[in-house]
């Protein structure tokens, strides 16, 4: 049996040294003074992340310089990323799926899903799943935080709704389950840029693939690459995780194998994407009237 490659300490700490989106996080938790003890509070790291991402969204229109930026800015911070990286209070960052403790947030004006009988993607890969890298149509869970039970933001898809980076701008109240995934389910992690690669390069088509989107590629600088074509994903798999720390170290990374390059770009949280359906049993949950507040960061610009 293959034995798995552990990264050495000073190549995970590199991982989010060169990551925008890690860069990004740190650079604004430094500018408001917040330290290791700060960043191990899961609400304060999801709600720094998110907002950081709000400055790399690629429809601003300086989303490459702002890349740059923060990775320039980042490689005084290596202590704290250190710090923060090592720390096992965030052992979260990197956790596979907690299959007890999966959140579904959809807005009032969303229809209601059978969760128990979900579609599962079938045929090639559309247009939009390969520009978006997404399979559609999906449903997506977030993980719940270790948080007090009266937290606000609970989950990634919390965190989104508190900061705003992304489309998502569901109608409230927003109902919320707590679903509970089979312990037979197959599910792939995606914890860096390299395990996106992986999966792309193992599912994907590239002699179906489009090619750059050219807006994306003007507007915000980057090459989408080469996308997985979810139909063959289902076949081996019940859904992909893209963890905290997947998010912050694979987000705008480009990794290269021969001639075919992938970015992970457009999945703005800590999130699964459910192929078929997995899940035991659907726990209702008190809906959401407002957006949770994100609290009082100062963004840099």
């Amino acid at each position: 049996m293959e034995t798995a490659v552990v990264p050495s300490l000073d190549s995970r700490v590199d991982d989010f040294l060169r990551a925008p989106a890690a860069a990004a996080m740190f650079v604004l938790a430094d500018h408001n003074g917040l330290d290791a003890d700060r960043l191990a509070e899961p609400t304060t790291a999801a709600t720094v992340a998110g907002t950081a991402l709000n400055d790399l969204n690629p429809w601003t229109g300086d989303a490459a310089a702002q890349r740059a930026e923060v990775l320039d800015a980042v490689g005084s911070l290596r202590t704290l990323v250190a710090a923060v990286v090592t720390d096992p209070r965030n052992a979260w960052w990197s956790a596979p799926l907690r299959r007890d403790a999966q959140l579904l947030l959809t807005g009032a004006d969303e229809p209601r899903q059978d969760l128990m009988d979900l579609p599962t993607p079938t045929g090639p890969l559309g247009e939009w799943e390969a520009y978006a890298q997404k399979p559609f149509p999906v449903v997506v869970t977030s993980t719940e935080l270790p948080v007090p039970p009266t937290a606000k933001i609970r989950s990634g898809a919390h965190a989104e709704l508190a900061c705003g980076c992304s489309d998502w701008a569901p109608t409230y109240p927003v109902r919320q389950a707590r679903l509970h995934v089979a312990p037979t389910a197959r599910v792939q992690e995606i914890d860096s840029a390299a395990d996106w690669h992986h999966l792309a390069l193992r599912y994907g088509d590239p002699g179906t693939h489009p090619g750059p989107d050219r807006q994306l590629i003007e507007t915000a600088g980057i090459d989408n690459g080469l996308a997985p074509t979810w139909s063959a994903v289902a076949a081996d798999l019940d859904g992909v995780h893209l963890t905290f720390a997947g998010l912050l170290t694979a987000l705008y990374v480009p990794v290269t194998t021969g001639d075919i390059t992938t970015t992970l770009w457009a999945w703005e949280w800590e999130c699964t994407r459910w192929l078929r359906s997995a899940f035991t049993t659907v726990t209702p949950l008190p809906d959401l009237a407002e957006p949770p507040h994100p609290g009082s960061l100062t963004v840099r610009r």
